[in-house]
């Protein structure tokens, strides 16, 4: 029970209690007065009649009977009697259909209720006389006057007074209510602090005036600041350890061994784009630059350089740029872009900085060639080494490209593209493949759902039409696609074994306001499966769309679906907007996982962003997996589950 509840019980307990015993009190006075009143009217009643009696000379039977029924037609008695001095009655008038729990109206229908007289018991001491012969004693006089009236009264001044104490309490409580909601509006700021903080937002809220709710308040922000402050102690020292273990020292793009992790994440995940290029440029004659002009100077050419390829990577959505070792320097551009139009631009970018910074003379030749989905690394490395040997004989500026043939994508247009999507969604060619998430002990957390559609007359990947539906603008109807299945897919296993589903949601869904609104409305259909459904935004979501992520997953909330981040880590430098977020789950990205077993750096990071993320209640899994020495060393190093080729 809510503590507003029980304040309220609470003042319309007293309220009752007070109301009610004044009630009784007031009702008992009331009965008391009465009977005295009547007691005393007896008293007088019977003296007055006993003085005429006893001054009438004679006092026959019938005399009597005359004066004591003029006697009793002229009051409202309920008997006069006359008794001799042997108590015996000589006269007795009594009130005809005496009835003393209720009196009656022309029409016979009560005035008082018989049980209001019941419970009253209203009876007041008849009076009592003595009657004089002379000097003798002649008889006793008893006087009792009825007491319907006096009933009457008591209860109809008992029924106005329950009247104003039902209104005065009706009103009270409307009164109090108001007050206390006026009262406990501090109360409600810190029940929505506590709700935040258990939702791992860190607000701080503003001090009331009332003493006891001020010293609350200040408290909680106490509490929300030093966990804030504690998280982001830990996030820049998660970023230290980030980029001890991915980036290079000098130049801040990755080191060799992240992206070459990179690299295979690239050529192996399933929402990867299917082609691209890699580009690999040297640096000619090292040891003697850093002769000629000296360590400080080189850095400066090779910062200069690495910035270049930072450039190139922010114009190429999903791009990273790399060092492999001091004189090499590596870029990874998933596009569809012709080769030759890519190495133009490269080129171009770089002999303008070159020329820029003074070292228009420096020797760098570029090798680029094409990937596609399922290539394999070393092949491809290999490949460029021996293009860019060829690209070191030719001079100072070369550059040779391995050019193979474009894939079949390439050839449509983008009506055709649009038209192959459409066909495949409108005709439900859609496939969910799953890939389980396990825990320590084997157990299903739930599993994750890579997209298929139907198109060149075969199942293709997320990342053969991805690019081209985001170039579209019709990835959000995908993503629709996709939600529908799935909720379908949850409420068919529900009558058999209910079993958790992950589905994707892209950046270009996440800002669509008709995409949000029609995925809540699907949801808002599926109630009972909901909390079933696990929704995951690339970690660039956070980064870029945060207001929107908040907006959508706040409502997501409150279906109960569990809402989290896939690809954590590789640029994953702004945790503490993930405290505002709400989230249930992280998911690493695989480029951190590869090889982990031997990579220590790796390792420490890792560690550092479990101990980060179960501290504001996060569930940790791990991509990627490929053997049992990676999924046995993140099971130590705190991830909760794993998932990839080595999980089945």
């Amino acid at each position: 029970m809510s503590l507003i509840k029980q304040l309220w019980i609470g003042i319309l307990s007293l309220l009752l209690l007070a109301l009610g015993g004044n009630f009784v009190i007031s009702t008992l006075t009331a009965k008391t007065y009465l009977q005295d009143q009547l007691r005393l009217k007896n008293i007088d009643n019977a003296n007055s009649l006993a003085l005429s009696i006893s001054q009438m000379p004679d006092k026959d039977p019938v005399t009597l009977e005359l004066l004591i029924t003029a006697q009793f037609d002229s009051g409202h008695y309920e008997y006069i009697i006359f008794q001799d001095i042997n108590k015996q009655a000589i006269v007795a008038r009594r009130f005809e259909n005496n009835n003393t729990s209720s009196t009656t109206e022309n029409n016979g229908n009560p005035r008082v209720p018989a049980w209001f007289a019941k419970q009253i018991n209203f009876d007041a001491a008849p009076g009592i006389a003595q009657i004089q012969d002379g000097w003798q004693q002649a008889g006793t006089l008893v006087v009792k006057s009825h007491s319907g009236y006096a009933l009457e009264a008591l209860w109809k001044n008992t029924r106005d007074l329950l009247e104003w104490f039902l209104f005065a309490t009706l009103l009270s409580g409307l009164i109090g209510s108001l007050i206390l909601k006026y009262i406990s509006r501090p109360l409600d700021v810190v029940v929505s602090q506590a709700e935040a903080i258990g939702e791992r937002r860190f607000i701080v809220s503003e001090e009331p005036k009332t003493k006891e709710f001020q010293r609350l308040v200040r408290a909680m922000n106490r509490l929300s600041t030093s966990v804030k402050q504690m998280l982001e102690k830990e996030a820049r020292q998660l970023e230290l350890l980030r980029r001890e273990s991915q980036t290079d020292a000098l130049t801040g793009i990755a080191n060799r061994t992240h992206f070459l992790h990179l690299f295979d994440a690239q050529l192996t995940q399933e929402e990867a784009q299917e082609h691209g290029v890699v580009v690999i440029a040297r640096v000619m004659g090292l040891q003697q630059l850093n002769s000629q002009l000296g360590h400080h100077q080189v850095d400066q050419l090779l910062c200069a350089i690495a910035s270049v390829f930072s450039d190139i990577t922010r114009r190429y959505p999903a791009s990273y740029a790399g060092r492999l070792n001091g004189s090499d320097f590596c870029l990874l551009i998933p596009t569809d872009t012709p080769i030759d139009i890519v190495s133009a631009d490269i080129s171009q970018q770089l002999n303008f900085q070159l020329i820029a910074t003074g070292h228009a003379q420096i020797g760098l030749p570029m090798a680029l060639c094409n990937f596609q989905h399922g290539d394999l690394r070393a092949d491809l490395l290999h490949k460029l080494d021996g293009a860019l040997a060829q690209a070191e004989v030719k001079g100072n500026r070369a550059v040779v490209i391995r050019d193979n043939d474009h894939p079949n994508s390439v050839s449509k247009n983008l009506s055709q593209w649009r038209d192959s999507i459409e066909h495949a969604l409108t005709s439900q060619q859609i496939a969910l493949v799953k890939f389980p998430v396990r825990n320590a002990q084997g157990e299903l957390i739930h599993d994750e759902t890579a997209v298929r559609l139907q198109l060149d007359n075969e199942q293709k990947p997320a990342g053969y039409f991805i690019p081209w539906a985001v170039r579209l603008g019709i990835m959000s109807n995908i993503d629709l696609a996709v939600l529908r299945m799935a909720l379908t897919q949850l409420t068919n296993m529900a009558r058999t074994a209910p079993q958790a589903m992950a589905i994707n949601v892209s950046a270009a869904a996440l800002c669509s306001a008709s995409f949000r609104e029609q995925a809540l409305e699907l949801i808002a259909q599926h109630t009972a499966i909901s909390q079933q459904l696990w929704l995951e935004f690339s970690e660039t979501c956070i980064l870029r769309h945060a207001d929107e992520l908040r907006i959508f997953t706040t409502q997501l909330r409150k279906f109960g679906c569990h809402i989290g981040l896939e690809h954590v880590g590789l640029e994953f430098t702004r945790f503490d907007k993930l405290q505002e977020m709400g989230l249930a789950f992280l998911k690493i990205d695989s480029a951190i996982i590869r090889n982990i077993d031997s990579h220590l750096s790796n390792q420490a990071f890792v560690q550092s962003l479990c101990v980060l993320g179960h501290s504001i209640g996060l569930t940790m899994i791990a991509e990627g997996v490929q053997t049992d020495a990676e999924q046995q060393a993140l099971f130590n190093l705190g991830i909760d589950a794993v998932t990839g080729p080595q999980v089945q």
